[in-house]
């Protein structure tokens, strides 16, 4: 084993098990006793292994600090100190400050390429450009430790591509809000309605606007960064795709993908293997037994899966990269809010503010619910009502922090019509808990399908839902206002 490649063998080990590091497992793993390894490790890293295992943690922690709300003390546990007191000293020794004062303070913390085809979190003291970039590259291994785990209620939504989207900022070292990625990936406001069918794709990013993939590319524009997209369709080859994703993580940029294990949602994609054949990352359906037949799993939870292009569903990759610009501006997202929430039919959708009429419209179709309706038909049904009642609970959830947010920045009148909006979304996010109430959970599913067949119950829920139209119409009113004052 060369030089080079001990080391990548040696580094990756470590960043693939820091929060549970065995000297002994890891000797087992070599094959070489304890004392060998630790001098393999000195002369390849130019490190004691020891140290850098503990500065590694310190690094996770302070990342952490940084991008969660956890008691510090119980963060210095996680990454495997015993008491407030050494932790605080030996992040001290590292930054230069208190664990406390980091909170406050926020330095700059993103992905570091640690060694050929290897990247892990750091501190950093700029946001990486284009031309600042070089990078040794691997051609065929490189894998990007540190990337947050995603999957259903990471970050307290159940919005799949601002989860990636968030999960990738952080890694790449922004530090902003997960309210404004919702609001600058359009997720805080949309509501779609397919009058044609009870269409499972009614949520889907795609439809946000017009029908296209441009909707993807805003969360990066936001961030201020270089952002890439490549589809599939029947005349791209796996080829393609493979030396897409091979081209941005190897130069430590991770890449979200639609599909790759189960349906078309986004995942993300941390790394390859075998020269892109494995990819290894994270998917929220990386443990459905339904999807992951093909699937193992690195010691850090990272999926592994060598099936990926066999995967229909398997659509879509892009790239959030380099920044390359100034973020744009509040006005810019505040302008997309509208343009989003817009009554407007495109096709047989109903867009914004007329989906709401479209929704009620087909709940109290009778049509729809006629005697002999199959259990299949029913559970379809089930899960587009349920998808709509999320997506306007999650997202205006969120729409609100953005405004109630943005409302700290403006003078008073612009904050007062903020915090109406935000009073409006916080509305629209109650009604529809108050929806899934009358819907049942899914601990019963078959109580679930009762209901939504059940007349009465949907006739309740058409009120709910015009009381939703409502509120989201004055939230748009008052965005409207608001722009026209900023």
């Amino acid at each position: 084993m060369s030089y080079s490649t001990m080391a990548h063998a040696l580094i990756s080990y470590v960043e693939c098990h820091l929060e549970s590091f065995d000297l002994k497992k890891m000797s087992d793993s070599f094959g070489f006793s304890e004392i060998y390894l630790r001098e393999l490790f000195l002369k390849n890293v130019n490190m004691p292994i020891k140290q850098y295992c503990r500065r590694r943690r310190l690094i996770i922690s302070a990342f952490k600090i940084l991008h969660s709300d956890k008691k510090i003390i119980d963060i210095a546990l996680e990454c495997g100190f015993s008491n407030h007191e050494s932790y605080t000293r030996a992040f001290q020794k590292v930054f230069g400050m208190s664990p406390s004062k980091f909170r406050t303070d926020r330095p700059l913390m993103g992905r570091k390429q640690l060694d050929v085809g290897v990247f892990g979190l750091e501190q950093l003291t700029i946001k990486e450009k284009r031309s600042d970039a070089v990078m040794r590259q691997d051609k065929d291994n490189t894998i990007l430790y540190g990337i947050q785990k995603i999957g259903w209620g990471a970050y307290d939504s159940h919005t799949v591509f601002p989860i990636c989207v968030k999960a990738v900022s952080e890694y790449l070292g922004e530090d902003v809000s997960y309210a404004y990625i919702m609001a600058a990936t359009g997720a805080a406001f949309r509501l779609v309605w397919n009058r044609a069918s009870w269409d499972l794709s009614n949520i889907d990013m795609f439809h946000t606007l017009g029908e296209s993939n441009e909707i993807y590319q805003y969360g990066a524009k936001a961030l201020g960064r270089e952002f890439s997209f490549l589809g599939r369709d029947e005349k791209t080859t796996k080829e393609e795709f493979t030396d897409y994703m091979k081209s941005n993580i190897a130069k430590g940029y991770p890449v979200i993908a639609l599909g790759i294990i189960g349906p078309p949602e986004p995942c993300i994609v941390a790394g390859y293997e075998s020269a892109g054949d494995i990819l290894v990352g994270w998917n929220f359906f990386q443990n459905d037994s339904e999807f992951a037949s093909t699937v193992d799993f690195m010691d850090n939870g990272y999926f592994r899966c060598d099936a990926w292009w066999e995967n229909a569903d398997t659509q879509a990759a892009m790239c959030i990269g380099s920044v390359t610009e100034e973020p744009y501006g509040d006005k810019e997202i505040i302008k997309m809010a509208a343009a989003i929430m817009e009554a407007r039919e495109e096709g047989s959708y109903a867009k914004g503010i007329r989906a709401y009429g479209a929704w009620k419209d087909m709940l109290l179709d009778e049509k729809w619910f006629e005697n002999g309706t199959g259990f299949d038909e029913m559970f379809s049904k089930l899960l587009v009502q349920n998808d709509a009642m999320v997506c306007i609970g999650d997202g205006r959830k969120w729409g609100a922090g953005f405004f109630e947010e943005l409302s700290e920045k403006k003078g008073s009148e612009e904050k007062k019509i903020c915090l109406k909006i935000a009073e409006h979304f916080k509305n629209v996010s109650n009604l529809s808990g108050e929806m899934m109430s009358l819907v049942g959970d899914w601990s019963n599913t078959e109580n679930m399908l009762q209901n939504l067949a059940n007349r009465s119950v949907r006739e309740q829920l058409s009120k709910l839902i015009e009381s939703a139209e409502y509120e989201d119409t004055k939230a748009y009113e008052q965005i409207k206002m608001l722009l026209e004052r900023i």
